[in-house]
């Protein structure tokens, strides 16, 4: 699958799934520019960024640094993205903590994204098993953190959020695994096939 195909076919889903979700549990234009800035703009931003490679500046070299510790990448979005927001929400109400927690969360799915996207890290690439790992368990934790602020709260909390970024992410897994298939199957030299085709190419 082409990318611009495949991001075509994300954005369209992201919108339609959030602005239904929204409109059935008409829970405000907070949670569509919360989700819309998680799982759009922030993917959107570091793709159109790989043309100009701002990622090798020398003010996004901390940004790489953290984004190459996964464990510590999972958490900053988790916190940044979730509990950031339950935690304001309920004890703070002045509207500038609302700005505050969008920039929080903006730069927090940054670093999410980030080792996702960016094909050249600052140090040490990632595998895909490690990214596939990463991506799981991250996605799980996100849903399964919503699913028990409800349970506490005793109702749905951020369900167009919730709903947005876990079919985000649940497509982007599909695409993610298309593409590591495509790679595997691409010939390695160092098996026995790999070399036969190396030594008749220079015969």
């Amino acid at each position: 699958m082409q990318p611009k195909i495949f991001w075509t076919a994300y954005a369209a889903s992201l919108m339609v799934i959030s602005l239904y979700t929204n409109s059935i549990h008409q829970e405000g234009t907070l949670q569509l520019t919360r989700t819309f800035l998680c799982f759009g703009a922030a993917p959107a931003l570091i793709g159109c960024s790989l043309e100009t490679a701002i990622w090798f500046r020398h003010s996004w070299k901390r940004l790489l640094l953290t984004a190459s510790r996964l464990p510590v990448t999972a958490a900053a979005f988790l916190a940044g993205t979730t509990a950031a927001y339950d935690i304001l929400h309920v004890y703070v109400t002045h509207p500038a903590w609302t700005v505050i927690q969008l920039i929080l969360l903006f730069w927090a799915a940054l670093l999410f994204w980030s080792p996702l996207l960016i094909p050249a890290p600052f140090s040490r690439k990632q595998t895909s098993m490690k990214k596939f790992t990463y991506l799981i368990v991250t996605g799980l934790l996100f849903y399964f953190y919503h699913q028990a602020a409800g349970y506490v709260q005793g109702g749905p909390v951020s369900v167009t959020f919730m709903t947005g970024g876990t079919t985000a992410l649940i497509v982007y897994l599909f695409y993610f695994i298309h593409t590591w298939a495509a790679a595997e199957e691409q010939t390695d030299r160092l098996t026995v096939k790999g070399q036969f085709q190396r030594v008749h190419r220079h015969e």
